[in-house]
């Protein structure tokens, strides 16, 4: 069994040039090097629709510890923070208070302006990583101005909500696991399924074309369409996308993607293997 893993602090140029190169390097072995593009592809949406899942978490934590404060005064902040961590553990008692936030505030709307100021961050620090080097004094003092992007990873820091990258493989398998460690809302999970649904609806259809054009809306911080994406090239690859990806909630995330390695090789015609030194 071969494995590699490491833990995504901010989804950034060089973050994802690692990402690339990991993924070829357990291709490769098995000489599948040109669904790389495309396996990347899915990578990038599973990474992308779990920082968005924390920071979504992050901001309806921070809006139940707002209402225990009210409630009882009394509480320390440590004290309210272990409260807090008790109900994130049973997830009927968390999507309780998590809808009762989500009635009266548009949450989505604050990830998408955190997003907003993400990407500004990630367009400085992708352009220093290019050219090898520093911040100027005035990427700096842009980078200073994002107080939402820079609050939010502050506390993710502190509550050590983090994003967990693996790829292993065996003698029949390529498995890509992606777990953040904060739990996925029921809602958003039903809007997974359920957009998975009718992506496999058009597909029966003979209309699979028509989906995406039908699905522009991006409310709800896109949670749903990247899955279909997702399905889309599974589907390509000849694989069931019902197989092909397990997503496990509880009190973290997972979502899994399982390759099989022997039924891609037939798929892409790959007759001869590469050498097990490709890792």
């Amino acid at each position: 069994m071969h494995q590699v893993k490491g833990f995504i602090q901010i989804y950034s140029r060089q973050a994802r040039d690692r990402i690339v190169d990991v993924g070829k390097r357990f291709l490769a072995q098995e000489g599948l090097e040109e669904i790389s593009s495309e396996l990347f592809a899915c990578v990038d949406e599973l990474i992308k629709n779990a920082v968005k899942s924390n920071y979504k978490f992050i901001l309806i934590r921070e809006r139940i510890f707002e209402k225990y404060k009210e409630t009882w005064p009394e509480k320390t902040p440590s004290d309210i923070d272990e409260d807090i961590n008790d109900i994130v553990k049973v997830p009927e008692s968390f999507n309780h208070l998590a809808e009762d936030i989500l009635k009266t505030e548009n949450i989505s709307a604050l990830v998408r302006e955190i997003l907003n100021e993400e990407s500004k961050l990630l367009d400085i620090k992708n352009r220093a990583h290019l050219e090898k080097r520093k911040y100027t004094e005035n990427e700096t003092r842009i980078i200073n101005t994002l107080s939402k992007i820079n609050g939010i990873r502050k506390t993710l820091k502190e509550k050590d909500i983090r994003i967990l990258l693996r790829v292993q493989s065996d003698d029949d398998y390529i498995y890509i696991e992606v777990t953040n460690t904060a739990p996925i809302l029921r809602r958003d999970l039903y809007r997974i399924h359920k957009k998975r649904d009718e992506h496999r609806r058009y597909k029966e259809q003979g209309r699979e074309h028509e989906f995406f054009v039908d699905n522009l809306d991006t409310s709800e911080a896109g949670f749903g369409l990247g899955y279909a994406k997702i399905d889309l090239i599974l589907n390509h690859w000849g694989l069931s996308d019902e197989q092909a990806i397990t997503i496990i909630s509880a009190i973290n995330t997972t979502v899994m993607i399982t390759l099989p390695i022997k039924q891609l090789r037939k798929r892409f015609n790959v007759t001869e293997k590469a050498g097990a030194n490709a890792i």
